[in-house]
């Protein structure tokens, strides 16, 4: 039964012209136990009073979804920044998970990005880091960051960092932070793609991802900042 209404409900939810004052009351539905109707949570255009609802909604898988949505304006999913929960939180520094390549999500500002990669769960600051959605610039940010694993997700930014960056990078002190970024830095130099087929770590990687010149070169397919 409740399976039933929360589908009859959800298709309620997808009405574009669906008043405020019915919104509000499918967000307080509680779907027995399983939160709000999907798509009441990630309605493009939201009013102000149900963004309200939802930030401070009990049951935190609302909040997820909506940290999530591919719909609401990046400086409204901003304001879950803070939320006590966090796994709410690494829903927000991940973002979306589209995958339609037609489509760009938004990304973060650059200084909630910059709030939720000091955040104190691993969680947070992980999902972050391995978001698709981050801007060029943010990425780029990350070149000197003290935390290795920062510096790793530099390299998607290759092909705008300074080259004292690349150089930094390429000579960094973690052997990841190294690899990572000659991952990108073999596409324009053999010697590099040497050095790297020489690493068992590395080899199978440079060589899968180009193999028809397995010693002169080699293009990484991992996907560059949006």
């Amino acid at each position: 039964m409740v399976a039933f209404h929360a589908s009859a409900l959800d298709g309620v939810a997808r009405n574009p012209a669906l008043p405020t004052p019915l919104l509000l009351r499918l967000l307080a539905f509680d779907g027995g136990g399983d939160g709000p109707p999907r798509h009441a949570l990630q309605r493009a255009g939201l009013p102000q009073p149900a963004i309200a609802v939802i930030l401070a909604h009990p049951y935190p898988g609302a909040r997820i979804e909506f940290a999530m949505s591919t719909r609401a304006e990046p400086a409204q999913r901003a304001r879950l920044a803070d939320d006590p929960s966090p796994k709410v939180r690494a829903a927000l520094a991940y973002g979306p998970e589209w995958r339609d390549p037609r489509t760009t999500v938004a990304p973060l500002p650059n200084d909630v990005c910059a709030h939720l990669l000091n955040d104190p769960d691993p969680s947070v600051r992980t999902a972050l880091l391995n978001s698709p959605h981050l801007a060029p610039s943010f990425v780029a940010s990350l070149a000197a960051h003290r935390d290795p694993a920062a510096r790793r997700s530099a390299a998607r930014a290759w092909q705008i960092l300074a080259p004292g960056e690349r150089s930094a990078l390429l000579a960094d002190p973690d052997p990841e932070v190294r690899r990572a970024a000659a991952l990108w830095e073999c596409r324009r130099d053999a010697h590099v793609t040497t050095e790297l087929l020489r690493d068992p770590k590395s080899a199978a990687e440079a060589t899968w991802t180009y193999p028809s010149q397995s010693t002169a070169g080699c293009t990484h397919s991992t996907r560059t900042c949006p």
